[in-house]
């Protein structure tokens, strides 16, 4: 999972870093590619736009899925140091499933 994580800062600070350039680095972006001379260099932009979009798009997906794995495991461990089982929860659904595997034999 932290490879992930890693993955989309590294598409994170690559789309800022193609968005100052396209504002900023004309002629850094013109010395690299010199066929580009007297054209537009928007498309340097919107592919910064769209690169910097994706990571935060996948990583905010991940950051929830995380939030969410993390809250629930603060639950069990407060239910736990409470002295208070969720084992009934459990127990009654293992029973359920149970009687259903026994009634398809």
């Amino acid at each position: 999972m932290q490879k992930i994580v890693i993955v989309t800062h590294v598409l994170r600070a690559l789309g800022f870093i193609l968005v100052l350039l396209s504002l900023f680095g004309h002629e850094i972006i013109l010395n690299v590619f010199p066929g580009l001379e007297g054209k537009s260099i928007n498309p340097i932009f919107y592919s910064g736009i769209v690169v910097y979009l994706v990571g935060a798009v996948i990583y905010f997906f991940i950051n929830k899925k995380e939030k969410a794995d993390r809250r629930r495991r603060e639950i069990e461990e407060s239910y736990k140091a409470a002295g208070l089982s969720d084992s009934d929860d459990v127990s009654s659904e293992d029973a359920a499933s149970d009687s259903d595997e026994n009634s398809n034999k």
